[in-house]
């Protein structure tokens, strides 16, 4: 799967945010944001194993571009081995966290339904399996054009991690 990333650079100097999974610049035509992962790391998923694979992120990028709507692009990656990062580019959002309300209308009006689990809570669709989770304030802009999840977890996860957080 890595061998399939063409190199990518990363913008001069530290982004100007800094999150659980990625480092964040803005791009130089300001209407874009540059993310790239933690080094060897590719983001986090649910379950008991927080930390996502290569394919598992790819596939995040995928999904988050089919159900939402979301300019998401994988630039390609950054280094190798365990320092490689995965450098993308995702369309900046101007507005304010939406409130908890909003991110609930917005998930049922999409047919999810709402799930505590023991890894948090999680939103699942069963006509097509597609789990999200972290759908909260900051992972999301509210937007003139409505909400943006920017930064939703969303998978189709298997059948086993459904049946151990008692979600199918």
């Amino acid at each position: 799967m890595e061998e399939n990333l063409k190199p990518a650079e990363l913008p001069m100097g530290f982004g100007q945010t800094r999150g659980s999974e990625h480092e964040v610049w803005l791009a130089d035509d300001g209407t874009h944001v540059i993310k790239a992962t933690h080094a060897g790391e590719f983001g986090r998923k649910f379950g008991p194993e927080r930390f996502a694979t290569l394919p598992e992120y790819l596939e995040r990028i995928a999904l988050t571009v089919a159900e939402f709507g979301i300019e998401w692009q994988v630039m390609g990656s950054h280094g190798s081995g365990r320092s490689m990062r995965v450098v993308s580019r995702q369309q900046a959002f101007r507005g304010s966290p939406p409130v908890r309300d909003a991110i609930r209308d917005f998930m049922l009006e999409r047919g999810f339904k709402l799930h505590h689990t023991r890894f948090g809570d999680a939103w699942f669709r069963s006509i097509d399996g597609i789990l999200v989770s972290d759908a909260e304030p900051k992972n999301a802009a509210s937007t003139p054009n409505g909400i943006m999840p920017f930064d939703f977890l969303i998978a189709r996860p298997s059948a086993d991690l459904l049946t151990i957080a008692h979600i199918a």
